[in-house]
């Protein structure tokens, strides 16, 4: 095994890709020089564990469409977004939790009251971001924008009345484009997971060692206040 890993580690660097919009802030954005709470994370965890990565700039639906074809080694998502055979997927394994993320239904502060539930969304229009994962999104019908940005838009200017969307950047948007919006009912709450190809499997223990290392330093929450300092 000591032999496997070490094979592994000084191969090819893994390839990887944060699914989102450019507009998931503080997730993920477009600067280089701040490039989201998940491309630090990420860079400090691979650092850790002392694997080379290399992150790989697609869209959400390229994504999804890179890591079934094996072209990608690894994605960041939460099991929580996925359906029940999405989490089986015996393609993959599942890393040690990284941090929490919540999404909620999002509606202008004047419609809020009206989706309190995951049921209220039933058989209704909601805005998504097209080419990502929701868990349930055969109970309802899918309207998909470009990023959690243009949801935002097209909640103020009436194209729909629901989306969902995270806690953070939903603020984030809201407040930069000055859109009054509100959080309705939790549409999913989980944890963020490296979800890796399972021919990597042998990896897994060096990368939730430095995982519990890096927690144990709190490094998360010390990035998340710096990023809400920066862009909220």
């Amino acid at each position: 095994m000591a032999l496997l890993i070490s094979s592994l580690v000084s191969a090819q660097p893994l390839k990887y890709n944060v699914n989102a919009s450019g507009s998931w802030y503080p997730y993920a954005t477009q600067s280089a020089k701040h490039p989201g709470i998940v491309r630090e994370y990420i860079a400090a965890v691979m650092s850790e564990a002392e694997i080379a990565s290399q992150h790989v700039s697609l869209p959400p639906k390229r994504t999804v469409q890179s890591i079934q074809a094996k072209q990608l080694d690894f994605e960041v998502i939460s099991p929580s977004w996925l359906s029940q055979a999405q989490r089986h997927d015996e393609k993959f394994v599942f890393s040690a939790p990284l941090f929490p993320v919540d999404e909620y239904l999002v509606a202008l502060t004047s419609k809020v009251h009206q989706y309190q539930t995951r049921d209220s969304i039933f058989r209704q229009t909601v805005g998504t971001v097209r080419g990502y994962y929701y868990h349930d999104d055969n109970r309802f019908e899918r309207m998909d924008f470009n990023s959690e940005r243009e949801l935002i838009l097209a909640l103020h200017r009436g194209r729909i009345d629901v989306a969902i969307i995270g806690d953070l950047p939903a603020k984030y948007w809201a407040h930069r484009l000055s859109v009054d919006i509100a959080l309705g009912g939790r549409h999913s709450s989980g944890q963020m997971h490296i979800r890796l190809l399972r021919e990597h499997q042998p990896l897994l223990p060096r990368v939730n060692q430095a995982i519990e290392e890096l927690k144990s330093q709190g490094f998360y929450e010390k990035l998340k206040h710096r990023y809400i300092a920066l862009y909220l």
